[in-house]
């Protein structure tokens, strides 16, 4: 029996590096490559097995709109001291396999720009490298400086003595 439960664990290491390879192929031919796996806990997060139990809930937005990170936390087994292990598991799935699960679970199309196919991009023009401080001068007035501020009020006042509709305007010059 003991023979049986190593080859299982030897196994598993097995599909466990195949899929770390193919993860790290497609995310090679996306532009984003990684090299280090990441660490909760103080130990290496396995991302088959985050992977194959994520997809077997149905996928990332299904375990994120039941909330059901803290209990793959739980099933990770992290000590008690990591507290955040529910938000790194959510921030990890995302940064190395949503993409992968949208494309090769779903079967969605890559979005992404591959690398020899770019996406499409503003032109280099388009965007002005320098502020236009023109563009708030208008035309046939003088703009407001800091030394001649000119200040328009209006006073109306009503007198309805014989009808009488009285307006005043005056100006003043602020300085």
């Amino acid at each position: 029996m003991a023979n049986s439960t190593g080859k299982n664990l030897l196994d598993q290491r097995r599909k466990g590096q195949a899929f770390l390879d193919e993860l790290r192929q497609f995310h090679q031919s996306r532009g984003s490559p990684f090299k280090k796996i990441p660490i909760v806990g103080g130990k290496e997060l396995d991302l088959s097995a985050l992977y194959i139990r994520v997809v077997s809930l149905g996928g990332f937005a299904k375990v994120s709109d039941k909330n059901q990170w803290a209990e793959l936390g739980e099933e990770f087994n992290f000590p008690r001291s990591c507290s955040n292990a529910a938000f790194a598991l959510r921030q990890y799935y995302l940064r190395y396999l949503e993409k992968y699960e949208k494309v090769h679970h779903f079967g969605e199309d890559d979005e992404e720009a591959q690398p020899g196919n770019p996406k499409a991009s503003l032109p280099v023009g388009a965007i002005p490298s320098s502020y236009n401080y023109q563009q708030h001068v208008v035309s046939g007035r003088q703009s407001p400086t800091v030394a001649s501020v000119f200040f328009t009020c209006t006073i109306i006042s009503l007198s309805w003595s014989s009808s009488t509709f009285i307006s005043t305007s005056a100006s003043e010059k602020l300085i």
